[in-house]
Formats: structure tokens, sequence, C-alpha cells
């Protein structure tokens, strides 16, 4: 069949005389729509539906649908949705008291019997937290009741500690000793967790001493636990050395034993911020032996930071430095390490900057602190001068030791007691030969015990243990006339005694760098040394340092030079900088000082005579300062700096202007100018002096040099 090829040309070309529809063509009223948007509803109407066929849930319904399910497999939700209601209104600050007590009570019902499950809830606890804090007593004891039975098993908890805390800190005075009764023979479990640990430390806090005996004595042994110690001591005990000297030594191995269980774990976990830890470590490194004093050193420095959260008390300020003093260079070095970024912080702390003085007085590596120390301590250098504690840390290198310039307490903390280790390496005399994995035998007593030489027997080890008191019986035969090592002489090794070719004993922490050595390093020569920027900013502060009762010192030992005179020989021009700065202000006149005071505020003079508008001649601390650094210039160490100021203070400040100064307090000065060594100036003191004096000069200046002896160089 022949297509016929005209039609289908005539076809073609009607389509496309077609007109093409576009949206713009469509009419208002062109008959029904097309079968798309049917099609689309449809869909539409298809994703609406769930895979069950029902509609989707609304926002409001999809809310009911949760509540509904929290309801069934969230226990008590609903009691804590209702509570935290009503904490939205207890909470704002200008909620009337009245109002508080009353949600306060309504929320306390609605938990009633449900506390120690509510308190494991990190909303529920700070709901129940507020109605401790705003809760009448008898509501307090309510909640106490209700949690006594569980409050150590709640003090592990993440959210519920923060009750237990709560409670700690709202109890009455006479409520402190029913808590601690709680926690009796549990101090030691909770010290080793970091939530409990925070509980125990809060308890301390409020504890009364007796009570924080208690808490301490149950490190000491289990009868302290269970018996309250062997005759009811346990509150009377003040520390552990008092409960060593009244014992006998069987019974003094046991407690460092049981102080060694208790407190490796609290030091393996670096758990070392609560203070009562502070106490315990200072206590167990005081007593403890030699060898087990070395472990715990290293054990304490591997955890770096965690020291310094110890500094900031007395007692762990006292760790801190033992740690350092019995340390390897290996154990400073880590310690040092961890001060970097908080020298100044530790620096200006009542306690931490006593632990920066031993790391300055001990560690070898003087690149290391110089990298890390020395930094910091330049930068905050122009206010930390204004500061006690920080003026402390400079005298330590300026004149270490020095009893005037540390007070009792801190001293006592930079010399820790000499601590004697047997053995070149820490094993071999009073370490046992076994391995980490071996079973050891802790139990003591019976009829062949151990003496105490060794604090652990390993099981079946009798001969071994019988062949290691033969060699402490020739080592203690060996040791009776020999003299302890110093420590810090650099010999503790190569002196020791030996038997059968074993070092006997070593000093521990034993410093091989010389002192003088360390301080000439540390300070260093140079524009960008240590000791040109402190010569540069007591030169600038020197009036007002003169005037201050710490900065005076300061002052003085820049001024000689420190000890030894060894800051003159690194920086000799910084030194004369700062005795020119002396000078001046003594040069000033009256008159300079009484026009200042003048032109000061009625407001400000209200206050009372201030220090800053006196002469420094007549000062207190000023004048007994420049007496004291005239009279080291007859030092033979000082000779050089102090000579050198009095003969510059003579010349340019006091000669012929003795007369306005006698009979006022710079009287002391002039006598000290007397006996300053110099004779070129004593003599012509004497010259001046001798017509304005009625009486012996010797006889005058006595009245103001009798003192001398106890304002010596090293007080």
């Amino acid at each position: 069949m022949v297509k016929d090829k005209s039609s289908g040309s005539a076809v073609r070309s009607v389509k496309a005389s077609k007109p093409t529809k576009t949206p713009s063509n469509k009419r208002k009223d062109d008959g029904p729509p097309s079968a798309a948007p049917p099609a689309k509803r449809a869909r539409n109407e298809k994703q609406s539906m769930d895979e069950r066929g029902q509609k989707k849930l609304s926002t409001k319904d999809k809310r009911a649908v949760i509540r509904e399910k929290k309801l069934l497999h969230k226990k008590n939700w609903n009691v804590i949705q209702d509570s935290v209601h009503l904490w939205e209104e207890l909470r704002p600050k200008e909620t009337p008291d009245a109002e508080r007590r009353k949600l306060v009570s309504n929320i306390l019902k609605k938990i009633k019997g449900k506390l120690l499950e509510l308190s494991n809830h990190h909303t529920a606890s700070r709901v129940i937290q507020f109605c401790v804090k705003y809760g009448s007593d008898l509501e307090r004891r309510a909640v106490m009741d209700e949690v006594r039975a569980n409050v150590v098993e709640l003090s592990k908890s993440k959210y519920g500690h923060f009750l237990v805390r709560k409670l700690i800190n709202t109890a009455k005075k006479d409520e402190v000793a029913g808590l601690v009764r709680l926690f009796r023979g549990q101090v030691a479990q909770l010290l080793r967790q970091p939530y409990g640990a925070d509980v125990i430390t809060d308890l301390y806090d409020v504890a009364s001493s007796v009570d924080r005996n208690a808490l301490c004595s149950e490190f000491y042994g289990k009868e302290f636990v269970l018996f309250d110690g062997l005759t009811g001591e346990a509150g009377r005990l003040y520390n552990l050395k008092q409960l060593m000297s009244t014992v006998p030594p069987a019974k003094q191995r046991a407690i460092i034993q049981h102080m060694t269980k208790s407190l490796a774990p609290i030091m393996e976990k670096a758990l070392l911020h609560p203070p009562i830890v502070h106490r315990l470590v200072k206590e167990y490194l005081e007593c403890a032996t030699g060898l087990t004093v070395e472990e715990s050193v290293e054990t304490l420095s591997q955890t770096g930071e965690a020291v310094l959260r110890m500094v900031h008390t007395h007692e762990g300020a006292a760790a801190a430095c033992m740690v350092l003093a019995y340390g390897t260079p290996r154990d400073r070095k880590r310690i040092v390490r961890a001060m970097k970024g908080h020298v100044g912080a530790m620096a200006r702390d009542e306690w931490g900057h006593t632990v920066l003085c031993m790391a300055l007085a001990c560690v070898d590596d003087t690149a290391l602190t110089s990298k890390i120390l020395v930094p910091e301590l330049k930068e905050v250098l122009p206010e930390g001068i204004q500061q006690a504690t920080f003026v402390r840390v400079l005298q330590q290198l300026l004149s270490p030791n020095c009893r005037r310039h540390f007070p009792p307490a801190i001293y006592e903390v930079l010399h820790p007691q000499q601590r004697i280790v047997r053995g070149s390496s820490g094993k071999a005399v009073t370490d046992v030969d076994a391995e980490e994995n071996e079973e050891v035998d802790f139990s003591a007593g019976g009829k062949d015990a151990d003496d105490g030489d060794d604090l652990f027997t390993k099981k079946g080890g009798k001969e071994h243990a019988k062949r290691k008191r033969a060699t402490v019986k020739k080592l203690e035969a060996v040791q009776v006339h020999q003299a302890p090592t110093d420590v810090g002489n650099g010999s503790g090794d190569e002196d020791a005694i030996k038997v059968d070719g074993m070092a006997t004993e070593r000093v521990l922490g034993a410093s091989k760098k010389d002192a003088q050595v360390r301080r000439r390093e540390l300070l260093g020569s140079g524009p960008k040394s240590l000791s040109a920027k402190l010569t540069e900013v007591v030169a600038a502060e020197a009036s007002t340092l003169l005037r201050s009762p710490h900065g005076c010192e300061l002052v003085v030992e820049v001024a000689r030079g420190g000890e030894t005179g060894l800051l003159f020989e690194l920086e000799p021009e910084g030194v004369l900088a700062v005795h020119a700065a002396i000078v001046r202000d003594v040069a000033r006149s009256l008159e300079d000082f009484a026009s200042v005071a003048s032109t000061e505020d009625s407001d400000l003079a209200g206050k009372g005579p201030s220090s800053e508008y006196e002469h420094v001649l007549l000062s207190y601390h000023s004048s007994r300062a420049l007496r004291r650094l005239l009279l080291l210039a007859a030092e033979e160490h000082s000779a050089a700096a102090a000579a050198s100021l009095a003969a510059e203070l003579w010349a340019k400040a006091l000669k012929g202007h003795c007369e306005q100064w006698v009979n006022t307090h710079a009287e002391k000065v002039l006598a000290a100018l007397l006996h300053c060594g110099v004779q070129p100036v004593v003599a012509a003191v004497k010259r001046e002096l001798k017509p304005l004096v009625k009486q012996p000069l010797e006889e005058w200046a006595g009245r103001f040099l009798m003192h001398r002896g106890k304002e010596g160089v090293d007080g």
C-alpha cells in the first residue's frame, strides 16, 4: 500500500501552524484543569500519610505522644517536670521570701520519698540543692535524713555529689561532727574518686581541728577506723610525727605500710587538689623511709602539673618543696616544665612562692630554668617588686638562705630534713628483689618476723630475708661513726661507704652544681639578663621601695651587690644606677616634701601622714635600711658596692648638711657613716659631727648601733 505523501505533509503543516500553548495564553474560563493537578494533589495526600495510613501529627500532638512515652519509660519523669515548673518560679532573685518558702515546701512534698533517685538526675539534683539552700532547718534536716543511709554512694555520683556538698556547706557548726561520722572509714576510698574527693574537700574545710585529725587518722591504720585508735586518741593526733614518736618500731612500719597502700592510688591518679591530701602527703614524705620517699617523689613528679595544685596551702607547698628537694634531676625537670605559664601567679601566692624559691635553689639545669622561669619573672618584675612574696623570690637569688628575708615557717619549708638512702641505685639494701606480678605478704609478726629493715617480704623468701638482715647489720656497724653527708655538696655517691662492693648510703636529691655557679647563671649578665632588668626596675622605683617594709630590703640587697657581691660583679653599671637613685632621694631638701604635702587633697590628708611624703632619712623603713646598707660597707664580702655608696652618699648628699639632721631620726644614718669602714668618709664625718654633738662620738653613735648584731648580713 502506497502512502499519500501529500496528505502527510498537510498534517505536518497544520501542526506547525497551530500556536503553542503558554501560561500567558491561558484564560480563567478555559474549562476544567488538566489531569496533572489532581495527580499532584494525590501525591501530596500520599506524602501526608504515614506508613500506617494515618495523617501526620501536629506539633502539639507530637509533644503529647512524647510525654506519654516518657511517662511509661522514664521513672519519676512527671515528678521532675512538676518540680522544675515550681523551680522556675523559685529561681528569680526578686521572688518574695514568703513565696519562696511556700514553693520550697511544695517541691519537697512532691519529691518526698524519691530524693535518692532524683539526686542522680541532672536537673532534679539542682532543684533539690535550691531547696536545701532556701529551705528551713527542719526541711534541710528532712532531706538529710532521707539520704543519710546512702550518703557515701551519693558522694560518688556525678550529679548526686553536688547535693552532698550543699548539705555539708549549709550545715550548722554543731552538725558537722555528725557529718564526719557518716564518712568514717570511707575517706581513703572517696579520695580515690574525683567526685568523692570534692566532697571530702568541703567536709575538711568546715570540720574542726579534732574532726580533721580524725579524718586523717584513717590513713594511719584500721584500728583508728574501728576503735578510734588504740587509746581513743584519733582526734588528738595533730600530725603523724606525734604518733610515730609514741609507738614502737614495728608499729611504725605498719603505719607506713598502711599509708603507702592508701596514698599510692591517690598519687597515681593525680587527685592532689584536696587540702587533706596535702597534709597527708607532707606527713608521709616526712616520716617514710628513704626508699619509699624516693619512689613517692617519682610518682608525684610524673603527674606534672597536678603537683602545682598543692602549692596554695602550707602543707601542700611543703610537700611540693620536698618533691623538688628529694627528686632526681629528671623529677625536677618535670616540675619546672609544669610551671610554665604559672610563674607569675606562684610568685604572688602566699605559699606558692616557696616552691618557686626551691626550684631556683636546687635545679641544676639552669638552661631549663632560664628558659621557663626567668622570662616570666622578668615580665612581671615591675609590678611584682611591690609585693612581699615576689620580693622573697628575688631574695633567694640575691641572698639565699638568709633568715632575715624569710619568716620561720617559710624558712622551714625551704629546708626540709636531709634523707639518706642505702644503696647507690635505691635497690641495693632496702628494696625487694621481686617482680611486679609476684605475690607479696604484707603481714608482720610471728617468731621469725623481720626486724624492720624491709617493708615487704616476699613469701617463701626467708633465706633471702636472713641474708638481707645480715647485710644490714654490717652496714649499721660501719655507720656508727659515719657523719651524714650535707645536701647539695655534690658528693653523695662519691663519698658513700661500701660494704661487700655495695654503696651503703647516699643523700637523697643531692645537687652536684655549686650554689654560687647556679646563681651566676640564673642572674646572667648583659642587657637582656635578669640582673640588668632587676637593677633597672629598682633604680626607677628606689624612692618608693625604700619607704616600704619589704621593698627596702630589696634595695639594700641590690645596692650592696647581693651576697658575695655577685650582682655587682655581673651588672656594675646597674648597681651604680641604684646608688645614684638613692643619693638623689637623700639629697632632696625638706622644703620639697613640705611643698608636695601641702598640695595634697584634703580628703587624702585626713587619712594621716604618709611615708610617701616623708624624707628618706626620716621615714621609719628607709632610715633603717640606709643604716644597714652603710654598715655593710665594713663587711668583707660587701665592701666594694656598699663602700662606693657610702662615699657617694656623703660627698653628694650629706656633706655640709649634718646640722639639720642632728636630733632627728636621721641620726642613725650619720652614726652608721662613722662605722662604714671607709676611712676618708669616717674622718670627714667625725670632723663635721664633733662640734654638733656634746658627748663623745663613739658613745653617741653606740645608741643607734646597739642592735647591730641582730641586723647583720645574715640576720
